[in-house]
């Protein structure tokens, strides 16, 4: 089973983001739907990328990883480097990852940045195959 509680205990610590999740195992493989909300920056990446360890730490795989940035008002350069641990850690865990609502704000600076083609990125959950 996908433990989501550490992302409750993040929630005390991170200063400017606040993680909402979802899980739902009505479907296989299973969806885990982490909304960001906020700020992701240089002054919390750190302690979001240990939040984001931890949870890849749990016994399980095959499973969809939604991370819903409709949210998410900024990230820096560091925040994108959290979101490639993710990514290592998603194919590690034979799972599939989608951005889901990117801004135009966040998008930006993934394609400053060259990594918009790096990930999935979708407008609707829809587009889940």
């Amino acid at each position: 089973m996908i433990d989501l509680s550490v992302f409750d205990t993040a929630n005390e610590t991170l200063p400017d983001l606040r993680i909402e999740t979802e899980l739902v195992d009505t479907v296989k493989p299973v969806q885990v739907k982490i909304a960001l909300i906020g700020v992701l920056s240089h002054t919390n990446t750190a302690d979001f990328t240990d939040c984001i360890m931890s949870f890849f730490q749990n016994d399980w795989k095959n499973a969809v990883i939604i991370l819903d940035l409709s949210k998410l008002q900024y990230i820096s350069s560091s925040g994108i480097g959290s979101f490639t641990t993710i990514r290592m850690q998603v194919d590690l865990k034979d799972s599939t990852l989608y951005l889901l609502n990117m801004n135009s704000k966040v998008r930006q600076v993934f394609d400053q940045l060259g990594f918009t083609a790096f990930f999935t990125v979708i407008e609707s959950q829809e587009e889940i195959p």
